[in-house]
């Protein structure tokens, strides 16, 4: 089929300019453009439209295709502002890529001369509010027509697109460009733009229905940012929608804009919604080092009542920790916003360490900052029964709590740049339904980096304590180090301050630190390198254990899975690790 094409020129070169895919079929025409800007140099070049034509072309083929040449340059000149402009413009056979035959070459050489530059500029707005409307003229600095650049007719058409639609999007639905003119002085290599928009009347937001959807209009209303008669923002319309998405509750959220109706001049919005199954149910398994297998089992109910109130079963079952917990949690008054959470829980825990079987109660409030950190005031009573080293002991405890906790990334799934920060402060008075005061401070932080093809990893810990009797102290508020998340290459909960038969008792303090570089070898599998250093402790002298090791992570549709293995600097022999989990 080729020597049949390469036979007849002129049939190729009409089938080459109707498909890609035949242009693709054989070399192309080179198309060589000199002299001027990048800027120019591309539009020229996409005016022309010549790199589709075939080597094998005709030459009286290529005449024809080149007479519009000059006046195709000539647009692509002027369009950028250069309206005294000269080419030359030629064509010659040259030698063909490897395997081929020869090719036309065709050559363009540009002068642009003196560019013409936009002296004045003008852009206003008449209409009922449209002139005194701090939502539509601060789009006007944005425009790309600017005075003192060079003339721009793609800027032209774009500014004036910009203002009809931000018009638009502002509830200017009977917005017209009145007046649009850009009038250019070829001698005197100047040029003036007018843009007049007559905005009309501003709409605003009419009624909202939400249809059968089982929650109370009233709730639902809560989500929006917005209020009927408030004025028409696309914006806030875009963010309510993505409140009720984001809210959990439904499955598809379509609104529907009314049109415009102009004697009241307000936009009425139909909302599609429809709810997700009132219950989900998840039945998991998993394994790490720290607390061996595990199966875990959750019930949550997405639609307790109208109010938008739901609650969730939980519980797992492990031989290190198991635990069976409830959870109740009502939308607060701003629902994207705030939420409180009721919590109850019962836990057992068996370690090395410690054994402890602990109830809690809690009350959480939890507010998402206008700064982007995310606020948790808490108050906990906790009924623990544990046993440390040789010490049994029960404990009873009532404290308040805040944290603070906030991250970002550029990828859930695998980030290579991201951090996580956290906060949070706790404490309770003896007398006030505790058997001991204490306040307790701890942080924790992560960052990912990029580097070298991979990532560097680092993570830091830090947690205080100062209590009155450090007997009374549960296990799950002491400080312990060592395992997956703490210093690797020990056991879990193994690091700590230790009593008269070296038994570790737990500490006051606790430090730990960790630097990991990992990267991608094949697909979703790579490679790490790490170095761990932390212990718990009581006083100003301790010691800090030390690991190395090499590791492999699986990136899992499920997320991360990690394989470690560890070396501790001063005890010698290793340890395995698994885990899994997000980086962040």
């Amino acid at each position: 089929m080729l020597k049949l094409f390469s036979r007849h020129p002129l049939l190729f070169a009409l089938l080459a300019g109707a498909t890609a895919s035949a242009a693709s079929a054989a070399d192309n025409l080179r198309l060589a453009i000199s002299g001027g800007n990048p800027t120019l140099r591309n539009n020229v070049r996409h005016h022309l439209d010549l790199g589709r034509l075939p080597c094998t072309i005709g030459e009286l083929q290529l005449g024809t295709a080149l007479a519009g040449a000059d006046e195709a340059i000539s647009a692509a000149l002027r369009a950028l502002g250069h309206y005294h402009g000269s080419w030359t413009l030629s064509h010659e056979r040259v030698p063909g890529r490897i395997g081929n035959d020869d090719c036309w070459r065709v050559a363009v050489h540009l002068e642009p001369g003196q560019p013409t530059l936009l002296t004045r500029v003008a852009i206003s707005l008449t209409g009922n509010t449209g002139d005194n409307d701090g939502d539509l003229l601060a789009v006007i600095p944005g425009l790309p027509l600017k005075e003192g650049t060079v003339v721009n007719h793609g800027h032209y058409e774009d500014s004036k697109r910009q203002l009809r639609q931000r018009a638009l999007a502002v509830g200017y639905f009977s917005s017209t460009l009145s007046h649009s003119v850009l009038a250019v002085d070829t001698l005197d290599h100047s040029a003036s733009a007018e843009l007049v928009l007559d905005t009309g009347p501003r709409y605003r937001f009419g009624a909202v229905n939400y249809g059968d959807t089982g929650f109370d209009q009233d709730f639902l209303a809560r989500y929006q940012t917005f209020a009927s008669g408030d004025y028409y923002d696309t914006g806030k319309l875009i963010a309510f929608q993505n409140n009720l998405i984001n809210s959990q509750y439904f499955s598809t959220v379509s609104v529907d804009q009314g049109e415009p109706d102009p004697d009241s001049t307000t936009v009425d919005l139909n909302l599609e919604l429809v709810p997700k199954t009132r219950y989900e149910s998840i039945v998991g398994a998993g394994y790490s080092t720290d607390i061996g297998p595990r199966i875990s089992y959750r019930l949550h109910d997405r639609r307790f009542n109208s109010r938008g109130d739901t609650y969730q079963l939980s519980s797992q079952y492990a031989p290190v920790q198991s635990n069976l917990g409830f959870q109740f949690q009502q939308p607060g008054r701003d629902p994207v916003k705030e939420k409180t959470l009721w919590l109850l829980g019962i836990q057992d825990e068996d370690t090395d360490s410690a054994e402890s079987t602990s109830y809690k109660a809690e009350v959480a409030v939890v507010n998402v900052l206008d700064n982007g950190w995310v606020q948790t005031h808490s108050l906990t009573l906790l009924n623990e029964k544990f046993r440390v080293a040789d010490d049994t002991n029960t404990s009873l405890l009532l404290y308040p709590g805040i944290g603070w906790t906030r991250s970002r990334a550029n990828d859930p799934r695998y980030p290579t740049r991201g951090w996580r920060l956290g906060a949070s402060v706790k404490g309770g008075l003896e007398d006030l339904l505790s058997n001991t005061s204490f306040a307790q401070a701890t942080t924790d932080a992560k960052i990912i980096l990029p580097l070298g093809g991979g990532r560097l990893i680092g993570r830091s810990g830090l947690g205080t304590t100062a209590v009155r009797d450090f007997a009374r102290l549960p296990a799950s508020l002491r400080f312990f180090a060592g395992g997956d998340n703490s210093v690797r290459g020990f056991a879990y909960e193994s690091l700590g301050p230790r009593d008269g038969d070296d038994k570790v008792v737990g500490g006051k303090h606790q430090i730990t630190a960790s630097v990991e570089y990992d990267r991608l070898v094949y697909r979703d599998f790579g490679l790490a390198a790490f170095y761990d250093t932390g212990t718990a402790f009581d006083t100003n002298q301790f010691t800090l254990y030390e690991s190395v090791g090499l590791g492999v992570r699986w990136f899992s549709p499920i997320g991360p899975i990690r394989v470690d293995l560890a070396f501790p600097l001063d005890d010698g022999g290793f340890r395995v690790h698994l885990s899994m989990g997000p980086d962040l």
